[in-house]
């Protein structure tokens, strides 16, 4: 009996609690049993499968790497311990869309022959799944993400008694349905109606993270104009000597009126984000928790409609949600390190 390796053992663990397949679990109980010490005759005895069975399948485990309970296997011919490991480091490297392509690929490559259904069950067990890449900005920088957030570290370290950290953006609920996932009956369809009008709304916000408070205000444009208008609201709302504002790079944040008025004043001193990193910025899950609450899967059958949902959330919502919100929002920010995705055209 075969020691089992860390990946395997992790695939096995997900397996057994996945499969529906009777066979197949008792199999996969067999073999982890096994590899947990326990006798052929206690597993037998648990399981109430023969002590044979238990025999049977540990060894074709161990020689085939078998936990299917298909009585036609498809002839599929095992690569070596070197071949393995060449192609695991490949498909790291390497993304393929189908399984097809990967066969073919170890086809040419070690002239070993795959079915789609065993090279499928072989990318399981070494731990490989099927599954989308995570969309980043393309300019992201984690360097300057890692600056930032030790800069952050200080700045919250160093806050002297009356001094607040606010984390402030624009957010501009649009007018149409948003489709997202959730659990459905499998043979059941459900529908979303759409909205001809594409309008949208536009709202300047700050948060603060420790007493959770929350200051929004809604403008007909996100400018320079209505930037210093906010600013001066949070001037005058704020119970606090200095407010330490950290914001992104947008226009309406960076122009010549915005920054002669912070020079103009001194309770307000602004912290700006790296480029494209709204990972770092709290109040962008204030936003998250706003579309699931108003926007995702949901459909107004009216503007006025929309709108007075959208600005009953940033009035009374807000507070009724603090708990909720304290939950869902901190600064255990997302250190994002980028793995680039290489798609291959074999």
């Amino acid at each position: 009996m075969q020691k089992l390796s860390h990946d395997q053992r992790l695939y096995l663990e997900k397996l057994v609690k996945k499969t529906r397949d009777v066979n197949e679990r008792n199999r996969v109980c067999v073999i982890l049993g096994r590899d947990d010490g326990h006798s052929p005759s206690e597993i037998a005895a648990i399981l109430r499968i023969s002590e044979s069975s238990v025999y049977d399948y540990q060894r074709e485990y161990d020689t085939k790497q078998k936990t299917i309970n298909n009585p036609h296997p498809g002839k599929a011919c095992k690569l070596s311990t070197a071949q393995e490991d060449e192609l695991k480091r490949h498909l790291c490297q390497t993304t393929y869309l189908k399984v097809s392509k990967i066969c073919l690929y170890v086809l040419e490559r070690y002239l070993v022959k795959y079915t789609v259904a065993g090279m499928r069950n072989w990318l399981r067990r070494n731990g490989f799944v099927y599954k989308s890449p995570i969309k980043v900005p393309g300019k992201l920088d984690p360097l300057k993400q890692a600056a930032f957030l030790a800069k952050y570290d200080e700045l919250k370290a160093g806050l002297k008694e009356g001094e607040k950290i606010f984390f402030g953006d624009a957010v501009h609920p649009e007018y149409q349905s948003q489709c997202v996932a959730g659990w459905i009956l499998k043979n059941e369809i459900k529908t979303l109606g759409t909205t001809a009008r594409q309008e949208r709304l536009h709202f300047i916000g700050a948060l603060e993270l420790t007493e959770m408070q929350v200051l929004t205000k809604e403008y007909g444009t996100v400018d320079a104009a209505s930037t210093i208008d906010f600013l001066k609201m949070l001037t005058a709302s704020v119970d606090a000597k200095k407010i330490h504002l950290i914001l992104d790079n947008g226009r309406s944040h960076k122009n010549k009126e915005v920054q002669k008025y912070l020079e103009s004043q001194t309770k307000i001193q602004v912290h700006f984000l790296p480029p494209y990193s709204p990972n770092l910025n709290a109040i962008e899950r204030l936003w998250k928790v706003m579309r699931e609450c108003v926007t995702y899967n949901k459909i107004y059958p009216k503007f006025v409609d929309f709108t007075e949902r959208i600005r009953e959330f940033f009035t009374t919502g807000v507070v009724n949600l603090k708990v909720l919100l304290k939950r869902r929002i901190n600064d255990n920010f997302q250190k994002i390190e980028l793995n680039p995705l290489q798609t291959s055209t074999f």
